[in-house]
């Protein structure tokens, strides 16, 4: 049995959300929330960014967090299930089926969910080359850079 962060898992627990307070604090703000997800979701997809797909990226995200939020727990769910392909293949944890367990995770905890997918994007990087987080910037290495000068 392999643990989080070994080939084929997540890189982190579920429940892991304090391991990136920044990340945790900006998936509890609406919209940001969703609009983060709709990134994530892009980019997992091979776009850069919700501006190459706006649909998903941006449109499902705010409809979903104003009218309808099944509608951001179902794209949680579909963006959890393509970890499960290449080049992640991220096997399940648990006996029941794949798509079971995204679903799941993403109706029961979707912060949690979402928190997850964005700290395995940047663990792995994801072959994007922009920034992971879209509305929390990694600002550590400035900080460590101006104590170094």
């Amino acid at each position: 049995m392999t643990g989080p962060g070994e080939e084929g898992q997540w890189s982190s627990g579920l429940c892991d959300c304090f391991s990136d307070c920044r990340l945790c604090i900006v998936t509890t703000i609406p919209v940001v929330n969703g609009l983060s997800q709709g990134q994530a979701y892009t980019v997992v997809d091979g776009h850069e960014g919700i501006i190459q797909e706006p649909l998903c990226g941006i449109v499902v995200p705010l409809v979903g967090e104003f009218l309808c939020t099944p509608l951001l727990c179902i794209q949680l769910a579909m963006l959890r299930n393509k970890f499960h392909q290449p080049p992640h293949n991220i096997q399940n944890s648990t006996f029941c089926p794949e798509i079971v367990e995204d679903v799941v995770c993403s109706v029961l905890c979707w912060w949690c969910t979402l928190q997850q997918i964005q700290r395995h994007m940047q663990s792995v990087n994801a072959g994007y080359k922009g920034p992971v987080y879209l509305f929390a910037p990694d600002t550590t290495n400035t900080m460590n850079d101006a104590k170094d000068s």
